[in-house]
This record gives C-alpha cells, structure tokens and sequence, in this order.
C-alpha cells in the first residue's frame, strides 16, 4: 500500500475546521505529523472522517442502494456500476488511510506516550469507524502490516476481513478501558469538535459501534451477532443526544461536502424512485426533509413545484437533496440513536419470540428519526405507521431504517446482509448479469505500488467475507 504524509494543502483545510481554537504560536510542521500534539491531531482526524464519509462515500453507496440517482457524467457512470479503480483512490488514498488513519494510529501513540488515555480511547474509537468502514467497502484491508509507528509502509501485506473484524472489537473494548481511566494528563475539551470532550457519550459510541459491528456478522456467526449487539445496545445511546455526528462551520472551506458538490456541480445527483415512492406511499412528512420540490411549470413566470424522482440509469429530471441535508452547516451522521434503534429491532425478531419487543424498539427508531428531522409534528402520522407484535417484519424493519438513514453508508451494508429493501438493478447495468455491486474495486494507487500484497481475482460483483 503506498501511504503519503499529509501534505500542506491537506493540513491546512482539515485544520480550518479548527481555526477557532488552534493557538496561531503553535509550529506544525505538515511533513513532521509525529510532531502535532494530541489536542491538534483529534480536530483534524473528525473533520477528515466526517468529509470523506458524507461526501462521495455516501453518494456512492446510495446511489447503489437508490436514494441518490446519478443524472450525469461520474454520477450517471455511479449510477449503472460503471466504477473504476481511479474513482475509488482519494477515498483509500486521502480520507481513509492518510491522513485518516495515519493520523489516528500518530494519535494513539502519542496519547499512550503523555500518558492521556482519555485521548487514546477518543483516537481508538476513531481507528475503529475508519477501519471500519474501509474493510465494508473492499473487504481485506492492510492494517497490522500498514503502519510502523510514526513511519508508514510503502507496501503492507492485507489482513483479511475477518481479522480486520477481530481488530475493530478489540479497539473498541480498549477504547471503554482508556475512557474509564481515573485520570489523564491531557483532557479533550472544545478542540473534539464532535462531542466537545464529554467521555460518557464517547463511551456510549463505543458500543453503539460495537452493536453496529456485530450484527454485520449475521451471515457468519447466526444469532451470536443479534446477542452480541444487544449486550453492546444495553450501555450505548439513549438519545438522539448522543449521536455521534459532525456539525459543518459556515465557511467554504469547512462546510458540508454535499453542499459543495450540488454548488460545484449542480444536477449530478437527485432522487432516486426506488427511495422517494417509498415515502411517497405513505405520505411520509420527511420527503421534503430530504428533498428540494423542483419547477414543473412549462408556462413563463408560472412556478408549479413537485417533488420528483428517476430510476437507476435513466436520468430524468429529479428533485436534488434539500438544503437540510446539503447546505453549508448540515450535519454528517456517523452513527445515531435511529440507527441503534433499528439495530435492535432486528436482533430482538431474529432472537426474542416476544415479537412486541422488537416493534417496540422499530417504533422508537421511527419516533427518533421523525424528532430528530423535526416533522414529528402531533404525533398522527406517526401512531398511523407504528408496528405490532403481529404485524412486524425483517423487511419492514430494514426498510424503515433505509428510510430513516438518509445519505448513509449503513444502508449499503444492510442490503447486503439482509436483501433488503428490494432494488431492481439500473437499467444499462454494465455488470456482469446486470447485478447491483457487492464492493468497491481495489484503487489505482494499490495496483500500482501494492500489486503484490492486493488480493487478486476480485471484482466489484465479489463479496466481503461477513457477506457470504
């Protein structure tokens, strides 16, 4: 794997998320990151993480699960699995490994080295998402071989995913343990522009990880995986307070990345039918939480708006993602309250044959997500569509969380696990069989200076090992 120290330009826009707090005395050297202290590495790495996961990580991911339909050039390519291993490299190559990781695995070191625990477990935790969502995307993934403390490897052999899977658990356990910690010479305060420091809600996000993690092995361990996120569930969220999310600042520089693509360009991505007919079909009030109504008027100076949407592959005009979701401050979720609720909801039907605990648990989801996007209103629509004991499904559960999950990545892993919801692939598929992908290819920088080490005879139709 060919790593690259951060470079000026990458330094200088992570940390304008930050430009409020950073001391203008402080040195950093941009080709000396051993050298950045904890305080200033922990803005950097949430800032990266949040920018690379919202951004073409999540368009890419629902446009293949279909909220998001891609209506021209990269995006309508997105759209019929037309990807290529050079679309994937800035998301290995600069958000998930460097600066990301790189800068994490700095982090941790130098917490254990200042004797900070509260700094390792915060910097753990964030190994763990990124590992995370890395090994879901491509499967096996360098890691044990890819950093050497505070130098990088060139080329890293790859661990498989099930390693990888073994890694992220033990990160996460030692995360709580450091949380937990009596004391610590450094205290994260406003510079975790995340939670602002407060240890108890990055323990909760520790296992509410742990959950998320666990019931992606459904396929491979059974009901171990249900179990094992129910224990997690039981110290995780309690409230839509806890999420763990990013709030964007109001400059170009550090707002959301959905706002700067629709900005820089405009019309490449919009509602996909698949996405927005299942909200239609109940009159869903966070249709227009997601989506921008569009000019349907043919008559001058006569506005007609409509909330429209396209199949996958057809590129029709459609109605963009709203201001909510893509405007300059809007927030990217990386793990919620809903997605935890609907995490249990499954693992109680698939466990409990109390069926009235699992719709218990959907309810809540719904209820969160409902308050969470402000259209809970006086509560009709939502004791309209609410569940019982008798009336709940595997289906009507995943589908509710792929409703209530909006641009995340998440929906991608649970369609893979579950087949749900059901989605017709693209019409112009390019795919063998015309099939929906299962990962994303190796990128362009691995074959070119990793092709020894990256695992061969892969393709985007293959599958990760907790999807077989």
């Amino acid at each position: 794997m060919k790593i690259k120290i951060i470079s000026i330009s990458s330094l200088a826009f992570l940390l304008s998320a930050c430009s409020n707090w950073i001391d203008s005395s402080m040195n950093v050297s941009p080709n000396n990151p051993e050298n950045v202290s904890v305080v200033q590495l922990v803005p950097s790495i949430e800032a990266n993480l949040a920018y690379g996961v919202g951004g073409e990580i999540a368009r890419f991911t629902c446009q293949w699960t279909q909220q998001l339909a891609g209506l021209q050039s990269q995006a309508a390519d997105m759209d019929i699995y037309n990807i290529s291993e050079a679309d994937v490299n800035n998301d290995w190559s600069y958000y998930l490994y460097t600066p990301g990781m790189v800068n994490t695995k700095i982090l941790i070191a130098k917490a254990a080295e200042v004797k900070s625990p509260w700094y390792e477990g915060i910097g753990e935790i964030l190994m763990a998402y990124q590992l995370g969502v890395t090994t879901d995307l491509w499967g096996d993934v360098p890691y044990s071989d890819a950093f050497n403390g505070t130098t990088y490897q060139f080329q890293s052999k790859y661990d498989t995913q099930q390693q990888i899977y073994t890694t992220i658990s033990t990160l996460l356990a030692s995360a709580i343990t450091h949380l937990q910690s009596s004391t610590s010479v450094y205290k994260p305060s406003s510079e975790d522009l995340i939670y602002g420091g407060d240890l108890k809600k990055w323990i909760k996000t520790a296992y509410a990880l742990q959950a998320r993690y666990s019931i992606h092995l459904s396929k491979q361990i059974g009901s171990q995986a249900y179990t094992d996120a129910l224990t997690a569930i039981e110290n995780a969220y309690t409230s839509n307070d806890d999420d763990l999310k990013y709030v964007y600042g109001s400059s170009y520089s550090n707002s959301n990345p959905n706002y700067q693509f629709q900005d820089q360009r405009p019309g490449y991505v919009a509602a996909n039918s698949t996405f927005m007919d299942m909200l239609k079909v109940t009159a869903d009030p966070r249709l227009p939480v997601y989506f921008a109504a569009v000019d349907t008027s043919t008559v001058k100076d006569v506005e007609k708006l409509a909330f429209l949407s396209t199949a996958a592959g057809v590129g029709d005009n459609a109605s963009p993602i709203s201001d909510t979701y893509a405007s300059s401050a809007s927030p990217t979720y990386l793990m919620s309250y809903v997605e935890l609720m609907f995490i249990k909801a499954e693992a109680l039907f698939q466990t409990n044959s109390d069926k009235q605990l699992a719709a218990d648990a959907y309810n809540e989801g719904l209820k969160a997500c409902l308050e969470r996007e402000g259209v809970y209103g006086d509560g009709t629509w939502y004791s309209s569509n609410t569940l019982t004991a008798s009336t709940i499904t595997l289906q009507k559960i995943i589908n509710q969380k792929y409703l209530s999950s909006f641009l995340q990545m998440e929906t991608y892993n649970d369609w893979r696990r579950t087949g749900y919801p059901v989605l017709t692939p693209a019409v112009g598929a390019v795919t063998t069989g015309s099939v929906i992908p299962r990962r994303f290819p190796y990128p362009q920088d691995e074959r070119l200076y990793n092709s020894a080490n990256m695992p061969a005879g892969l393709t985007i139709l293959s599958r990760v090992w907790w999807d077989k």
